[in-house]
């Protein structure tokens, strides 16, 4: 449907993946450009690399990847309209090494061990079925390759009316996750933690989410919506803004590098850790 047929039930009824789509936000893995510049060093990555990237929204993630080393990448979401947007920014940048592609993680329309990276970033926080998802991620990513996940955790308890907020802002029922939560979740036969490394997020003061928020609705293309939409977009766009600042401001996450494990390959005995100098 085209922004100008959009009505104020229309925008009502969109969760907040469809109205990045409909902002053309520039939606991020977790850490941005600081997540993706440790993956791409940790696992080596060059020009014969061939990475498949789930949910890539509007295209962020791949974009950035061919700008730092221009190797074969699919990246794939549900969203059409974001899809659409991530097309548009790359040709404007001027990369043909990127396949989007509308596919849904359960069944990737992809053959067994046809990626040398498989970079997933949130998405499994969104999955009601996270071990299938995981599965088809292993079945298309090569026995020697990596899986690169950066899920969210909670740092402390969020209180119920959070959890159900958030909920109804993604149309996804979700339920709280902790680090261990996803230690546990990876803790599969055959498969390792290669590296990991955590953070926690910043907290936004109202200024800067009011200056985001402002410069996102003033884009030029959103001028095509009727005064009742916008307004409906002006309103749920900035209450999702400070409610995802809520939610963050309680939350870390994980840059995890997930390998098979060899079949010769015996448990490491005498494991190590790094010495922080202090002083």
């Amino acid at each position: 449907m085209e922004i100008k047929n959009l009505t104020k039930e229309d925008i009502f009824k969109m969760d907040y993946n469809q109205l990045i789509g409909l902002t053309k936000e520039t939606n991020r893995i977790p850490g941005g450009k600081k997540t993706i510049f440790e993956i791409l060093n940790k696992v080596f990555v060059n020009r014969d690399t061939k990475i498949l990237e789930i949910g890539t929204s509007t295209g962020f993630t791949s974009i950035e990847i061919s700008r730092l080393v221009k190797c074969a990448i699919t990246s794939i979401d549900i969203n059409q309209m974001s899809l659409d947007e991530a097309k548009n920014r790359a040709l404007n940048e001027g990369f043909d090494n990127i396949k989007f592609i509308q596919a849904d993680v359960n069944e990737l329309p992809f053959q067994e061990g046809e990626f040398d990276l498989v970079i997933i970033g949130n998405v499994f926080s969104l999955m009601i079925d996270k071990e299938r998802a995981l599965k088809e991620c292993r079945r298309v990513c090569k026995k020697t390759g990596f899986l690169a996940v950066v899920p969210l955790f909670y740092l402390e308890n969020p209180s119920d009316e959070l959890i159900q907020n958030v909920s109804n802002a993604i149309h996804v029922n979700i339920t709280p996750y902790f680090k261990q939560d996803w230690i546990n979740f990876f803790n599969l036969p055959g498969i390792e933690i290669f590296w990991s490394e955590d953070y926690s997020f910043d907290y936004m003061n109202d200024d800067i989410i009011k200056h985001f928020v402002k410069s996102i609705l003033e884009r030029e293309h959103l001028k095509e919506l009727n005064k009742d939409a916008f307004e409906e977009l002006k309103n749920k766009y900035t209450n999702y803004m400070y409610l995802f600042r809520e939610n963050l401001s309680k939350m870390g996450f994980s840059i995890i590098l997930l390998a098979n494990i060899r079949l010769w390959e015996d448990p490491e005995l005498y494991t190590s850790r790094k010495v922080k100098n202090e002083g």
